[in-house]
């Protein structure tokens, strides 16, 4: 104990360092940047490659499967998904976290490139993009109006983006649901034919004559110059006047004239057309700071006469979210440490002595702050959860430390300063034991197999261990520091309370170990209670159960496409029935999207207080008198981050067509299933097309190719994009189609024109024919295999283990085409994933708990009675989450593997102490008693004052992030565990440690017999 020796000898020297660190702690906490969530970079990537106006099978042909390709030799690709539409094709790549997600990312990036000129034409364009916690928006804001605001983009740009874009620390504003205007050029096909102007060529000409270059540099009177030959359209005018060939010009066979362009998402706010308007904050920008100035931005726009009449809504902001999350965490570290110091005054009945345990606290958390800001993390719902789970164990080595102290200051006053030493010497091994088990539960965490919930949950690690090794510092030098300066209370009186509860337990732990094999009963006894719990599944084990939460997510499930028109009349009858019933349901805001094949309102709810029923009651209220639509079916859908705890799985095989009559019978089956609601596939029917039929003869004796043709047609019917007109203020897109008008029939699309090599003009019914047909809406791939995914819903009082092991059974008996087969959705996977690594790493923990122990006790047999402790924690568990109606969740087993750490504290210092008892010749039988007597009152207060802290979060509802999961699951667990394992210790520990011992000797007998035949035997034979 050189450091607290150190610190005895120079008090002034360890109250400096001590004053120091509080410093650079607090310094800390104002420079530690506050965010929601830690800037974590997901270990995947996307890619969007745009292809407007095709259609899902000649996406999937020229630009799908030749990606899918390029990108199957790449390594350190764990998944590959991808989706073709008539609008282009998207791709979703997982790596794996263990890998070099930049180095993965990269190579994708060289391979697309390398097989960008062997995809169509028109799909030029490649678009990736990564994600990572710090790419969601800050600010989400949506504005509706009595007009439709789809057509005023200047407007909103004008007054709200461009305002909100200069602010500092705003990355980037996005406005969704109205675009810029773009310069359309409409041709007049019978123009076009009447002057003899080929399409594709037109095109070419337009994008050749719209240019800027730089030329070089001349000299002219000393001067440089630099030459830009401009050949760029500057006015509208300028486009309609252009010299197509010869005397024609552009308004001689097209209409030029700036356009909205239809937009193919709908909007409603609170059954007003809406737009949305997303914020980004820049890195390292604070987000509470930002998020200030845009909502201050907002506030003053609201103010302008040009926003007069339009309503701004913000709908989350996530400096709300964080400032709530992290109030709710510090109020429940501050009521849980109140309480705490009130359990320690009960105890100790002494201000001084109390006050002076308290010191480990504050002390430890401004240590683990200043940690924070130096390992370049920040103050997030992580890194708070982490130090609020501390605090009530912060106090345990002071706890243990300062009794000790106070021990050994009653057995000799007359060495204040020899008899602290003495009392911190004397529970050093047990301390350093201690804190090893609490914060090595976390080494498989940190180091083990990396996936997101490690990745996570170090972040709730990391200021655990620091706190703890503070805590440690401080109860070796800080602790005894002050309590040497001050008189040690008096010992227990004969006849107090204590005094009389000191008296029972020794005798019930009399009772323990004079009667093994009634001891030995209770035991199995107690650990075979849980069995029942389990087999009646009356404690439920779902690793992410589903849960509503204020923000209710309606699908609408449309069967089909439709006009945007037809959709959107369908989700105002739904907004309707949900304004008529705003206050029975108690409906905040109504926010719905809409496209042509899909739809989904999001309803935000009241708080909590003022809501008549809670959220999951409101879903079945809701549902049960939604109105019918006829193009689809609106159920309501849990908003589970990464599709953890929902339910789905994929059908796959070679055909999408053979795939879709598959699903519908499978989910006709599932729908039978309990437990399981709103069984549904994503398989749908898709658009009507007209497939137009290239005669390969016909087009050949006229000199043209299937391929010539094609090109034609998407030109005129789908529009090209050409090189942005630039006008005074800003870039606008130029866009040559044909009018609509010229394009609403077959007859229309048969009289297209096209030209022959030989400048002769014929027209597309020479050379094709046309058939209507139903065509595919989209196209799903996993793994290069065509998919189809089938989702549903966990009812209530059910878990996705249950639906699991029903849906097994019933596919098992389902017969598949030859070629086909089904697999468990993300969702499914991961909830088992995620149970089988947190039980993995509770038994790792468990591992390395005994090897620490071992090593410090440099025993392996005597470490074996402290784990036992673990076991009678686990009992705890699962009784406390039964009756208190809790599933076994992920946030559980969080507090089990907490709980591992924290139980074997008990048996640690009652072990030690019984230890060195024995070692200064007390009995075994009176060692334990005197230990038992000795270590009774740390051990109640240690585990009192973790219990009260974790109080608070055990009957509030405080969730991660605002809206993630509850923390609840993970206090109760470790409470329960705490509690009934710290009972359950102070008696069975000491039986196992007696029996361990009897094996010991009877180990050491036989050893010693064997010996002394050994050596009997070599004088008779030497004989």
């Amino acid at each position: 104990m050189l450091h607290t020796n150190l610190a005895l000898r120079r008090p002034i020297t360890t109250l400096m360092l001590f004053a120091a660190l509080s410093a650079i702690g607090l310094i800390s906490a104002f420079l530690l940047p506050l965010e929601q969530f830690p800037d974590i970079q997901f270990p995947g990537m996307g890619i969007n490659i745009p292809y407007q106006g095709s259609t899902p099978e000649e996406v999937e042909q020229q630009i799908t499967r030749p990606v899918e390709e390029a990108l199957a030799t790449l390594p350190g690709i764990e998944e590959l998904r991808s989706t073709s539409t008539e609008s282009g094709a998207e791709f979703q790549l997982s790596f794996g976290w263990d890998g070099d997600a930049a180095a993965t990312a990269f190579e994708v990036r060289n391979k697309l490139d390398a097989i960008r000129q062997n995809l169509p034409a028109g799909a030029n364009r490649i678009l990736t993009f990564s994600g990572s916690t710090s790419d969601m928006p800050i600010v989400v804001v949506r504005i509706s109006g009595q007009s439709d605001l789809s057509k005023q983009y200047d407007l909103l740009e004008r007054y709200l983006k461009r305002p909100l874009e200069r602010i500092d620390g705003v990355a980037r504003v996005t406005l969704a649901g109205v675009e810029p205007e773009e310069l359309r050029i409409l041709i007049d096909p019978t123009r076009l034919a009447a002057y003899g102007v080929d399409v594709a060529k037109l095109r070419d000409t337009l994008e050749r004559a719209n240019f800027s270059v730089s030329a070089g540099e001349i000299t002219e009177r000393g001067q440089r110059l630099r030459v830009r030959p401009i050949g760029e359209f500057r006015s509208i005018d300028d486009v309609r006047n252009f010299l197509v060939h010869g005397s024609v010009r552009l308004s001689d066979i097209a209409e030029v004239t700036l356009l909205s362009p239809d937009l193919s998402i709908g909007r409603h706010l609170n059954g007003r057309p809406g737009v949305g308007l997303d914020i980004f904050k820049s890195t390292q920008a604070n987000v509470i700071d930002v998020a200030g100035r845009v909502l201050a931005a907002i506030e003053s726009a609201r103010e302008l006469p040009q926003l007069q009449g339009i309503e701004i809504i913000v709908l989350e902001n996530s400096a709300k979210s964080i400032k709530s999350s992290l109030t709710d965490l510090g109020s429940s570290g501050l009521i849980g440490g109140a309480l705490a110091l009130m359990v320690l005054w009960l105890f100790l009945r002494d201000w001084p002595t109390t006050l002076i345990v308290s010191l480990a606290v504050p002390f430890s958390l401004v240590i683990t702050l200043a940690a924070l800001y130096f390992f370049g993390l920040s103050l997030n719902v992580l890194t708070m959860m982490g130090m609020m789970l501390a605090v009530g164990m912060l106090v345990d080595n002071a706890v243990v430390v300062t009794e000790s102290i106070f021990r050994h200051r009653q057995m000799n006053p007359a060495d204040p300063l020899g008899s602290t030493l003495s009392g911190v010497s004397e529970v050093g091994i047990a301390v350093l034991a201690g804190t090893a088990s609490t914060i090595i539960v976390f080494l498989p965490i940190v180091f083990g197999e990396k996936n997101q919930i490690s990745i996570f949950m170090s972040h709730v690690a990391v200021p655990i261990v620091v706190a703890m090794l503070a805590s440690l510092f401080v109860a070796q030098t800080i602790i005894p520091t002050l309590t040497a300066r001050f008189p040690a209370p008096p010992p227990v009186a004969a006849g107090s309370r204590f005094d009389r509860l000191q008296d029972r337990y020794a005798r019930a732990l009399t009772w323990v170990l004079a009667h093994n094999w009634k001891t030995a009963l209770i035991i199995v006894a107690i650990l075979a209670s849980p069995i029942p719990l389990f087999a009646t599944k009356f404690l439920k084990v779902d690793m992410f159960p589903q849960d509503a939460t204020d923000r209710l997510q309606l699908i609408y499930n449309i069967e089909g496409t439709y006009p945007l028109e037809r959709v959107e009349q369908a989700v105002t009858k739904v907004e309707a029935y949900l304004d008529a019933n705003r206050e029975r349901f108690g409906i905040e805001l109504v926010y719905s999207a809409f496209t042509p094949d899909g739809a989904n309102t999001l309803i935000t709810l009241k708080p909590a207080d003022e809501l008549p029923m809670p959220p999951r009651k409101l879903m079945e209220e809701i549902e049960k008198g939604m109105p019918e639509i006829i193009i689809g079916k609106p159920t309501f859908q849990f908003n589970q981050q990464q599709g953890a705890g929902t339910f789905s799985f994929q059908l796959t095989g070679d055909s999408t067509e053979r795939l879709t009559e598959v699903s519908s019978d499978v989910v006709r089956l599932l729908s039978g299933i309990k437990g399981l609601d709103s069984v549904r596939s994503t398989a749908r029917s898709g658009e009507q097309e007209v497939q137009i039929l290239v005669d390969r003869d016909r087009a050949a004796q006229l000199g043209l190719s299937a391929r010539d043709v094609a090109f034609t047609v998407a030109a005129a019917m789908r529009g090209d994009r050409l090189k942005e007109f630039r006008s005074a203020d800003r870039e606008i897109e130029m866009r040559l189609a044909f009018r609509e008008s010229d394009k609403q029939s077959v007859e229309d699309l048969a009289r297209l024109p096209l030209y022959l090599p030989g400048g002769e003009r014929t027209t597309l019914d020479a050379v094709a024919s046309f058939r209507l047909q139903t065509g595919e809406r989209e196209i799903n791939r996993i793994d290069r295999l065509t998919s189809i995914e089938v989702t549903g819903t966990v009812a209530a009082g059910s878990t996705l283990p249950d639906v699991r092991k029903a849906v097994e059974a019933t596919m098992k008996a389902f017969p598949l085409p030859p070629g086909y087969g089904w697999e468990f959705g993300r969702g499914v996977q991961e909830d088992q994933e995620a149970g089988n690594n947190m039980v993995l790493n509770i038994l790792l923990s468990i591992a390395l708990i005994f090897l620490v122990m071992a090593s410090l006790f440099e025993s392996a047999l005597y470490p074996l009675s402290i784990v036992t402790s673990i076991l009678f924690g686990m009992v705890g568990v699962a009784w406390a989450l039964a009756l208190s109606g809790t599933a076994m969740s992920f946030m559980a087993m969080i507090g089990i593997m907490i709980l591992v750490g924290v139980v074997v504290n008990i048996g640690i210092v009652l072990v030690a102490h019984i230890i060195d008892l024995r070692n200064a010749g007390l009995p075994r039988k009176e060692a334990i008693l005197q230990a038992g007597r000795d270590r009774l009152r740390p051990i109640l207060m240690t585990t009192a004052t973790t219990l009260l802290a974790m109080l608070p979060l055990a009957l509030g509802n405080a969730q991660v992030g605002g809206d993630g999961p509850a923390y609840y699951p993970m206090a109760r667990a470790l409470m329960g565990g705490l509690a009934f394992g710290s009972i359950t210790s102070l008696f069975f520990v000491p039986a196992f440690y007696v029996w361990f011992d009897d094996f010991n000797e009877w180990r050491r007998r036989i050893v010693t017999a064997s010996r002394q035949r050994g050596a009997a035997a070599q004088p008779d034979a030497a004989g």
